[in-house]
């Protein structure tokens, strides 16, 4: 007859050895009634332990994950490959990173800018795709590299769709239980002013078909304020959260300040200094005896210290060209990359009164040239790797047209 505990033996102990009691030893009823209750004991807290450890037949699985699909476009309609983007939170071990090493450009939709968001079923530039995020969970996403410069955009670009100081651009994503995604992308402009992405109070779902849009602004050359620092690489017209807020805090984003949010428009100084002092120089002679002589004179000493500059291995030359009415002027920037000459030329027609002048990036004239034949030219023989203004101004009454080419590093 079988024993009556053979039906009810817990699956793990169907894989070991059975316990002699249910093999048909011949012992007393009882007995085997205890036999039984003790070994199905000893094996519950078996397969307990085992469940615990990650290990045995009882071993949980790993849980579900899901993926997520974002697209780069810039701050109109444009799609944009190489950039990359770093996922954290939620219980990853490490941050997960996506990114391409493209320069592709695709207009991806109609309408008015910024585009709120983006397909990757029709198109696949700017598509990335994050894969094994473990759901359910909150994660965010920050950009880790822009994607690279073109000639329309010949800085490169600069996360958030506010202006060349952005201040950040994050997206926040929540992952359910059924693996679906609901996700925001917050910009903070110059301002401060924040706008989130798609608005409405919606979200992206993080599909191809409706991708975490994140939208980069071009940089160029063009002024918000003025004064040429962070929030003055715009392309485009100005808008009303284009000035960084407040003015004296933009500094701090540059090197040597406590922030470096914009590497993309500091620039690097290098300094000069020249002292002459008059004092006492003592020197002192000592003997291989215990005898010490001390002699002291006065003279009068010059010292120079210099941070010097080394000229660049090569140079490029930015052509510009525009027109200027009479007793007006215009300017255009540049940024060089390298220590070493800066040189100007410009060519006008009528001929009448200009002035040729470069700035740096303190508004400080550095050199300036005035003629009225038609052309003038100004080198600059050593300068350091920083920004660069250069003006026309007609002093004259007739408006000019003009070209203008600036050689640097």
């Amino acid at each position: 007859m079988p024993h009556r505990f053979a039906r009810a033996r817990p699956l793990c102990l169907r894989t070991g050895v059975a316990p002699a009691a249910w093999e048909g030893t011949k012992v007393s009823g009882s007995r085997r009634r205890l036999d039984g209750v003790v070994a199905s004991l000893v094996t519950l807290v078996a397969c307990s332990l085992a469940v615990l450890l990650g290990s045995g037949p009882g071993a949980a699985a790993s849980g579900p994950t899901t993926s997520l699909t974002l697209q780069t476009m810039d701050s109109c309609k444009r799609a944009l490959d190489g950039a990359g983007y770093q996922l954290t939170g939620g219980t990853l071990g490490a941050p997960l990173t996506v990114s391409s090493s493209g320069s592709a450009t695709q207009t991806v939709s109609s309408g008015t800018c910024p585009v709120p968001r983006g397909t990757c079923r029709s198109t696949s530039v700017g598509c990335l795709t994050f894969t094994g995020i473990p759901a359910p969970g909150t994660y965010r996403i920050t950009s880790i590299k822009t994607p690279p410069a073109n000639s329309s955009n010949p800085q490169g670009y600069a996360p958030c769709e506010g202006g060349s100081a952005c201040r950040s651009e994050e997206a926040d994503v929540s992952v359910l239980s059924d693996g679906s995604v609901q996700a925001t992308v917050t910009d903070v402009y110059p301002d401060a002013t924040v706008r989130v992405f798609p608005g409405s109070g919606s979200t992206y779902a993080g599909t191809a078909g409706d991708p975490v849009v994140f939208h980069d602004f071009g940089l160029g050359t063009g002024s918000c304020d003025g004064d040429h620092d962070a929030d003055d690489h715009l392309t485009g017209s100005p808008s009303t959260h284009c000035a960084y807020q407040p003015e004296s805090g933009e500094a701090s984003a540059c090197p040597g300040g406590t922030d470096q949010t914009y590497p993309w428009s500091c620039s690097s100084t290098t300094t000069s200094t020249s002292t002459t002092s008059t004092g006492s120089i003592s020197s002192t002679t000592t003997t291989s005896t215990s005898s010490t002589t001390s002699t002291t004179s006065t003279t009068t000493t010059t010292s120079s210290t210099t941070s010097t500059v080394q000229a660049c291995p090569t140079q490029a030359t930015q052509s510009f060209t525009g027109s200027a009415s009479g007793t007006s002027s215009t300017s255009n920037f540049v940024d060089t990359t390298a220590a070493g000459p800066l040189s100007v030329s410009v060519s006008w027609t009528p001929p009448t009164t200009v002035d040729l002048i470069v700035y740096d990036s303190s508004l400080t004239v550095l050199g300036e040239q005035t003629g009225s034949s038609g052309s003038l030219s100004l080198t600059l023989a050593n300068v350091p790797a920083s920004s660069y203004k250069v003006k026309v101004k007609n002093t004259g009454s007739t408006s000019i047209s003009f070209s203008l080419a600036v050689t640097h590093c």
